[in-house]
């Protein structure tokens, strides 16, 4: 049976999606990526020479890496997740690149010890590439009405941005809400999660709360026209939270506290702090001492 091979977070979640999306018969391992051991004790520089996910082992033992060639296979063994119309392969191989090759690549000073000067380089890189690739929307997804496997690659990126607090415009945070959506994006975050090692004291970062530089708030998505929001202001490196808005018709759901949660979780990834202001924050922050090191004040 075909298996893919991933590492928890990773890009190689593009796949993982994708896969499941298609209703492919797949088997899904995990790989520890510093030890290169997979989690069954195989060593994974025997299966991918490259050490790094993806990997798709397929039916006839071939092995397939690198994402822009993963997602294609998979685009063109199941052509519904592939984009319609005139030049179909070549615009979706198009986005594909740009992710790959621009997007992608930006993030690596956050997460191989880039100085401060080259992080903060990278977060304007990111969201101008986001702005790019926000024009290029046909739709509720890239290529229009249906999902494609570039979706499924830009989702991981989008989800990156997410977890270190990078600006993401309007429309492509809308594209991450309606894909957290989907059964198949919660069936392999779901999968992916349950390998993951658990930090002490952590919980995972809410999936549908970003951050909204612009208009300087946290958002909760609760469906394509409401939002609920936690203002904040600038305040010499920290965020002073002055507000919490939830829409009155959807009060009493714990929205705000996963609001509270989401957002928090975001500014310990980042290394960012919090000053309370707001009287819903305050009361969050004294019943959940597990963020006190998020807090100033």
């Amino acid at each position: 049976m075909m298996k893919l091979y991933f590492a928890p977070g990773a890009c190689s979640l593009a796949d993982h999606i994708a896969l499941i999306e298609a209703g492919a018969k797949f088997e899904a391992e995990a790989v520890d990526i510093k030890s290169k051991r997979t989690a069954s004790g195989e060593d994974y520089l025997a299966i991918n020479p490259k050490g790094y996910v993806p990997a798709l082992l397929l039916d006839d033992c071939e092995v397939l890496t690198e994402n822009i060639a993963v997602l294609d296979w998979i685009a063109d063994q199941y052509p519904q997740l592939r984009r319609n119309g005139a030049l179909s392969r070549t615009r979706q191989l198009e986005m594909l690149a740009f992710i790959s090759t621009e997007i992608h690549p930006a993030f690596k000073p956050m997460w191989h010890g880039g100085t401060d000067e080259q992080k903060a380089k990278a977060r304007d890189t990111i969201a101008r590439l986001f702005v790019l690739a926000a024009k290029q929307l046909e739709g509720d997804y890239l290529f229009g009405r249906e999902l494609s496997v570039a979706d499924c690659y830009l989702f991981v990126m989008l989800r990156w941005a997410e977890k270190l607090g990078i600006a993401v415009p309007e429309p492509l945070l809308q594209l991450q809400w309606r894909m957290e959506q989907r059964p198949a994006v919660q069936a392999a975050l779901a999968r992916e999660e349950a390998v993951r090692p658990a930090r002490p004291g952590s919980a995972p970062i809410e999936p549908a709360v970003r951050e909204n530089a612009k208009e300087h708030r946290f958002e909760r998505p609760i469906h394509d026209t409401a939002i609920a929001a936690a203002y904040y202001r600038n305040a010499d490196g920290r965020l002073v939270f002055i507000h919490t808005e939830v829409p009155t018709e959807f009060s009493g759901q714990g929205i705000a506290t996963a609001l509270a949660r989401g957002t928090f979780e975001q500014l310990r990834a980042s290394g960012r702090k919090a000053v309370l202001v707001c009287p819903f924050m305050v009361h969050f922050a004294n019943t959940h001492p597990e963020y006190r090191d998020v807090f100033e004040g």
